[in-house]
């Protein structure tokens, strides 16, 4: 029956390696092979430039996200306009033009004599707020997510107060983003209980990944973050009476994809890989990794906004193809202030174009059997397991964090140096630079009139429920000084390094 068919390869003597590199050095002219082609990633990984052989590796395994109604993912836009009614026109407006889930990035830390007021996200703080917030909005057809943030118990209780009750509360999907902090146990266990009792198909955690990458983490340093963070959210809950099966749907994962759209690809394979053998190391019986994806916003500069289209488009490609579940691209003018209707329109289209005309979303695992991305994913997944297992040593994660911040920051300053002095080049920063770069528009800030009143005060995450209910508010979180977010143009921006 197949008769038919060639045999391309018979007769044909493949060579070696070493075959190739000497026909490769001929082409070089005399320059060193290594230091022309050679390229090493930060975590010492070795890019290339040939792959021989792919490992073999397991099929990477998604999960089955809600409400994708074909989609092969979801596009997800961050909505952080301080003013409410704004904020709303937003989600309308991004779901009507091809978004089927956000995310809102609330203002917990605030300004204004310690009361909320709308500098850092949107400027919720009460139940009537979120009720406006999400006015017109189909909640069973579309997932909604808090934007992970460490304050985000109590917002979570406004939200879940709104939903709680819902007739069709199988079909309301909704992730908290609350991360577990050393001095918050009670939150994190009661919010857990909460939420397996009531709604089980609901996201109580984030592992924020990306928060340590927007640091200045590597690539290994912020899978291991991953791991380490996850391993403490685990052990307090199984310590408190959970089973491992019920602990791991409350978590879902957040990493950056990076403008490198391949290494961004390998990346999230790498995850899913470590996620997987984590799971199975405790014993869960389902192992796949509910992952969203956001562009990284230390990326983008503010000398040439139109230059971070690029990188924006680069790293929605890696997301994709690595297998993301949700995606979001921030608008090109990010580090410029709040984004234009039009900023926000490109950061969806640019996805739109993935799904809708390059049907990128049409395989699964893309990668798989690829040399390089195989081979580049295993190293990745070898390099953040053996940071992990350091971390660990030195009694896991929160522990650690001062020795990790350290890692970090020596990475972040490493990798500065490296962009001052040439040797990592970026569009529109240190290459291809143009001296009459056009304007971005962005929005101007609106003045928030904060609220007065009551604020949410429980452990519980019932009473912080009722006392949304009641009409309490949300309280003003200190902001968190670990991990202060860097970006990489920063040193141009500002006419040089210190």
């Amino acid at each position: 029956m197949n008769d038919h068919i060639l045999d391309l390869a018979k007769g044909f003597n493949g060579g070696t390696q070493a075959d190739w590199q000497a026909l490769a050095e001929k082409t070089l002219r005399g320059a060193d092979f290594t230091e022309a082609l050679v390229r090493t990633s930060e975590d010492g990984i070795n890019r290339g430039p040939l792959f021989t052989y792919a490992p073999k590796n397991a099929a990477i395994a998604k999960t089955e996200a809600p409400h994708l109604a074909g989609r092969p993912w979801h596009i997800t836009p961050v909505i952080d306009h301080p003013d409410i009614a704004h904020a709303n026109k937003d989600i309308l407006a991004d779901l009507a033009g091809g978004a089927s889930a956000f995310r809102l990035k609330i203002d917990a830390y605030g300004k204004m004599g310690g009361k909320i007021g709308g500098k850092n996200g949107i400027a919720v703080q009460s139940r009537s707020d979120m009720q406006r917030l999400l006015s017109g909005v189909v909640a069973h057809l579309v997932p909604i997510y808090l934007s992970p943030a460490p304050g985000n118990f109590e917002a979570a209780a406004l939200l879940a107060g709104l939903f709680k009750n819902h007739a069709d509360l199988a079909n309301i999907h909704l992730g908290f983003g609350y991360s577990l902090q050393p001095d918050a146990v009670d939150k994190f266990i009661s919010l857990a209980k909460w939420v397996r009792t009531n709604a089980p198909h609901w996201k109580a955690f984030t592992v924020n990944a990306a928060r340590p990458h927007e640091a200045g983490a590597s690539t290994a340093q912020e899978l291991a973050y991953m791991l380490s963070a996850a391993v403490a959210n685990i052990n307090v809950l199984l310590g408190d009476g959970f089973e491992i099966d019920e602990i791991m749907p409350l978590m879902d994962v957040h990493l950056a994809a990076p403008a490198d759209g391949h290494w961004g690809i390998c990346k999230l394979r790498a995850a899913r890989m470590l996620w997987a053998y984590l799971s199975k190391s405790y014993g869960a019986s389902d192992r796949a990794c509910t992952l969203h994806a956001t562009t990284s916003r230390r990326m983008l500069s503010k000398l040439d906004p139109w230059s971070n289209m690029l990188r924006l488009g680069g790293a929605a490609f890696g997301a994709v193809c690595g297998g993301a579940d949700t995606i979001t691209t921030l608008p090109f003018t990010e580090p410029l202030g709040l984004a234009s209707p039009f900023a926000r329109r490109i950061a969806q289209n640019t996805q739109l174009l993935l799904m809708e005309e390059s049907h990128l979303g049409q395989v699964n695992d893309p990668a798989s059997g690829s040399y390089t991305h195989e081979t580049l994913s295993e190293k990745i997944a070898q390099s953040a397991w053996g940071l992990f297992q350091e971390l660990e040593r030195r009694d896991g994660w929160p522990q650690a964090q001062d020795w990790f911040a350290a890692q970090i920051a020596k990475t972040a300053k490493h990798r500065a140096e490296r962009i001052e002095d040439g040797h990592i080049k970026l569009v529109g920063v240190n290459q291809f630079t143009k001296p009459d770069v056009r304007a971005a528009k962005v929005l101007p800030y609106p003045i928030i009139k904060p609220k007065s009143g009551t604020p949410i005060d429980a452990d519980d995450f019932a009473d912080a429920i009722d006392q949304g209910l009641a009409g309490n508010i949300l309280p003003a979180q200190p902001r968190s000084q670990l991990f202060k977010p860097v970006r990489l143009s920063e040193a141009f921006e500002t006419g040089g390094t210190s």
